[in-house]
């Protein structure tokens, strides 16, 4: 089936009524095409998905009040691309927090003495030296290599839940093992621990 300009100006006002069946043929003959603009913005599949899956929650949600100016398949196109932009000023705002959140925690800990700093660091270093082996690996694939957890499990060949219970239990018996400070450092600080 091609959108032609005659058949979009047939299908809007059944979409804006309601009719499912009318939303489905828009969904099925753009979502491939709209996803593949998606990824031109993002290597990412899974937020291109997400970001099609939003453009078409919306147009569904709020099809009452859908009237594009011009052509459909240019508006949804355009929707994909707000929608991605609305997720990077999302991303980045989170970051900045965090970045801040970070900078606060740490700047207790920055204005200590190196050698107050350098104490904490091998108290640090020392905890993660006695966890189980298999757990150690783990947690320092991902606390010190920055490896996310799904590439862990497919580079040890072992499920995501369980790298997820293997940094959750280092975590657990890092925190019954140091003080606050020292775990403050252990959570903002990447690549601590040579």
């Amino acid at each position: 089936m091609d959108f032609s300009p005659e058949y979009e100006l047939r299908i809007l006002p059944e979409i804006r009524c309601g009719n499912q069946q009318a939303y489905q043929s828009l969904f099925h003959y753009y979502y491939e095409r709209l996803y593949h603009y998606a990824l031109t913005f993002t290597s990412d599949q899974s937020k291109a998905e997400d970001i099609v899956q939003e453009v078409f929650l919306k147009v569904w949600t709020k099809r009452e009040s859908f009237h594009p100016n011009g052509s459909l398949k240019a508006y949804l196109y355009r929707m994909t691309y707000n929608e991605f932009i609305n997720g990077y000023r999302k991303e980045k705002r989170y970051h900045e927090e965090l970045d801040a959140f970070k900078f606060q925690a740490l700047t207790p800990l920055l204005e200590e003495s190196e050698e107050t700093w350098q104490l904490k660091l091998n108290k640090l270093k020392e905890a993660i030296d006695k966890l189980p082996p298999r757990c150690r690996e783990i947690f320092l694939l991902h606390k010190q290599e920055g490896i996310p957890q799904k590439e862990i499990a497919k580079k040890l060949d072992i499920s995501v839940k369980t790298v997820e219970n293997q940094v959750g239990k280092a975590v657990s018996i890092l925190k019954n093992k140091l003080t606050s400070k020292v775990m403050t450092l252990l959570m903002l600080v990447r690549k601590p621990f040579k």
